[in-house]
């Protein structure tokens, strides 16, 4: 078994106002209303551009970011330049194509729609995303909530979908997440992995308050080669910050996934360590490192975690444009 670790320093959160957050954020769901033709109703422009200025100032978003992020996708897939390619993005877009709204069994699609308007149907080949099926299998907010979804979507096609999964939250807080892959071609073994995300609020809690029994946060993956463990354990520091404890544990399948698995994690360790030494003596490179990135991550989220308080007001601000949303 091979191991990485590496601890976080994080803004605390208070438990309220997860709680009340999720509440907005199913209050959200349900507000949302369809047109003649199943597409999901989009509040008007300056409805749209005030609440995403709302959410770049509570750290939701990075709205450049992601702008100069799709220009490069975009510009990728239609081999335009970059500069250009702002003409040629597409939206993304929910349709209820069968059912009731959050009844279950209801099925929606996730699809990209070109600035006309228009489906864009791209092939897996291309671009590795043609369409999202999305199934409700349960939706109570006082017990359950859970959806199935595949992509492609497959409903109506007969054909497998190459990524499909499961989604639920519960009423205790505990959010799980299913996955599976099986990439088309030759050898499907060596083509398929599928793994499991649980995140327990009420265990995490618990474990700031030192009587969690285990990690509230459990990754567990599964391939051919090799099978994966992760979790997250949380501790408070004396200064009120979250200490968080981020493990990664990979376990080799068979004789020559072990050693090769092992040399791999060596490799990604050494870097690290390569990496801090460069960082002690001054050195600095144009290459997002690994480092780097989770010193970003830790950034984002003191940025979010600041303004926390403030996200269930803006959630039932969404609802609320959402359900005021005009039918064109």
């Amino acid at each position: 078994m091979s191991r990485l670790s590496h601890v976080l320093d994080l803004a605390p959160v208070d438990r309220e106002v997860v709680t009340r957050s999720v509440a907005a954020a199913h209050e959200v769901v349900r507000s949302c209303r369809f047109d003649g033709r199943g597409w999901l109703r989009t509040p008007d422009a300056p409805t749209r551009e005030r609440l995403a200025r709302r959410a770049e100032e509570l750290g939701l978003v990075d709205r450049e970011g992601g702008e100069r992020r799709e220009r490069a996708r975009t510009a990728q897939h239609t081999g335009e330049e970059i500069d250009g390619a702002a003409e040629r993005v597409t939206t993304t877009a929910l349709q209820l194509q069968s059912g009731r709204h959050l009844a279950p069994r209801s099925h929606y699609l996730v699809a990209e729609l070109t600035p006309d308007g228009v489906p864009l149907e791209p092939s897996y080949e291309e671009q590795g995303w043609s369409s999202t099926g999305l199934t409700v299998t349960a939706w109570d907010e006082a017990d359950t909530c859970a959806l199935e979804y595949a992509m492609p979507d497959g409903v109506g096609t007969g054909e497998p979908p190459v990524t499909s999964g499961t989604v639920s939250h519960d009423a205790s807080g505990v959010l799980t997440a299913t996955m599976r892959i099986r990439l088309p071609g030759r050898f499907p073994r060596w083509r398929t992995a599928s793994g499991t995300l649980t995140v327990d609020t009420g265990a995490w809690y618990a474990a700031l308050d030192g009587a969690a029994a285990g990690p509230p946060v459990r990754l567990s993956a599964t391939h051919a080669l090799a099978n994966v463990e992760a979790w997250l354990s949380p501790t408070i520091r004396d200064d009120g910050r979250w200490e968080v404890s981020a493990v990664l544990d990979v376990r080799g399948r068979g004789l020559i996934a072990r050693p090769l698995v092992a040399l791999v994690v060596w490799a990604v360790r050494g870097s690290f360590r390569r990496e801090a030494r460069r960082e002690r003596r001054g050195h600095t490179t144009e290459v997002v490192s690994p480092r780097e990135r989770l010193d970003r991550f830790r950034d984002s989220w003191d940025r979010a975690a600041s303004t926390a308080g403030r996200l269930p007001d803006y959630l039932r601000d969404v609802a609320q444009a959402m359900a005021e949303a005009p039918g064109d």
